[in-house]
């Protein structure tokens, strides 16, 4: 179960082309990321697409150029194997004449610290005794 939930609104505003899509920050740092939930309310009626992407690089729906046009829907995703932390974004177009927005929720953990180093199992260190050298005159 997660620590805490991050919960952001990314407007997408109305008149926005779907040639320029506008991008939204959703800022996010020092978290381990448990699930994403997406939620789009009732009202976009397909004129609102968005896709959640990473630094730049678009991660949901998988497939550079392809949009989630969504009206009244809500999906999770159990984050395995994705990034942690930040750069997380909302990209997305709105070709009607009301804003709409999409509802992002991070299900978030406290990142483990990291761990010491740790000798392998198995290797035994012994000392032996190392008589000093004689003094030196110059």
């Amino acid at each position: 179960m997660a620590y805490r939930v991050l919960q952001f609104a990314a407007t997408i505003p109305a008149g926005t082309p779907k040639s320029a899509p506008v991008t939204v920050a959703l800022a996010l740092d020092n978290w381990e990321l448990e699930q994403l939930d997406l939620e789009v309310p009732p009202g976009p009626g397909g004129l609102m697409g968005f896709y959640v992407a990473n630094n730049g690089v678009q991660w949901i729906p998988v497939g550079a150029g392809q949009f989630l046009v969504w009206d009244d829907v809500q999906q999770s995703w159990p984050f395995t194997d994705q990034p942690d932390a930040s750069g997380w974004e909302i990209v997305g177009y709105n070709t009607g004449v009301y804003d709409h927005a999409v509802t992002v929720r991070f299900h978030v953990n406290v990142p483990a610290p990291p761990s010491a180093a740790a000798p392998a199992a198995g290797l035994t260190f012994a000392t032996t005794a190392v008589t000093a050298p004689a003094p030196v005159t110059l």
